[in-house]
């Protein structure tokens, strides 16, 4: 039953826990563009590591997705740096849970995917969760 590829999901959430953990950190302190700046250089450092072993020259349509792709996220970081600024975090996690419904709506259209019931169970329990806490930090 456990294969190697299970680590994936979890290092791919820890890894998005730290960034918000960090981004959090950094909000208080830095301009979004300073925090934007340098989570993009150190990603870009950190990754480059890898070119030697991996690097393939991308096609031209690659090459503007991989563009697009960057924009996207710059500016998804700069808008989290400043909902970060604003509001508790424990407010902003509901709309982190809107990643699971976007995921679900798109691998249905693209790839005719239904979620079984298990993972209907999972997805609530995880969106119920994240509403509780939203809640009990409303009513403090």
């Amino acid at each position: 039953m456990f294969t190697p590829a299970i680590l994936y999901p979890f290092g791919s959430a820890l890894g998005f826990c730290f960034y918000q953990l960090l981004t959090r950190i950094l909000a208080a302190h830095d301009s979004p563009t300073t925090s934007n700046f340098y989570a993009g250089l150190c990603n870009t450092l950190a990754l480059s590591a890898l070119v030697p072993f991996f690097w393939e020259m991308p096609r031209w349509d690659h090459a503007l997705l991989m563009l697009a792709l960057g924009g996207f996220g710059m500016t998804a970081h700069l808008l989290l740096t400043q909902a970060f600024r604003h509001a508790a975090p424990a407010l902003l996690a509901p709309f982190s849970y809107c990643q699971i419904v976007f995921a679900g709506l798109l691998g249905f259209v693209i790839y005719s995917q239904v979620p079984d019931t298990l993972s209907l169970v999972g997805i609530s329990v995880i969106c119920l969760s994240g509403l509780g806490a939203a809640w009990m930090q409303r009513r403090k």
